[in-house]
């Protein structure tokens, strides 16, 4: 490796849920680092960790969506600077 982060966004298989996660970075008491599943928490090899770009997320049932306005219900519909 290159000493650059990689682009992307992390994901691998889980054996718990049955397909292909978006994986989150966890560290321990001890400054440990783990690779977690974003949705049952189980714990993934980072050796299969793989990194696809955002237009990928949507094949794995993810989407980004737009910034908002960072009010609560923002996004969700509940927008109260959202025109009527």
């Amino acid at each position: 490796m290159d000493g650059r982060a990689p682009e992307g966004f992390p994901v691998a298989a889980c054996a718990r849920c049955g397909r292909e996660v978006l994986v989150h970075l966890e560290v321990d008491e001890q400054g440990g680092e783990r690779r977690r599943c974003l949705h049952c928490d189980a714990e993934i090899d980072p050796a299969c960790l793989r990194w696809v770009p955002e237009a990928a997320l949507e094949t794995l049932g993810y989407a980004i969506y737009g910034e908002g306005c960072g009010r609560p219900g923002c996004g969700g519909g509940g927008c109260g600077r959202r025109p009527a």
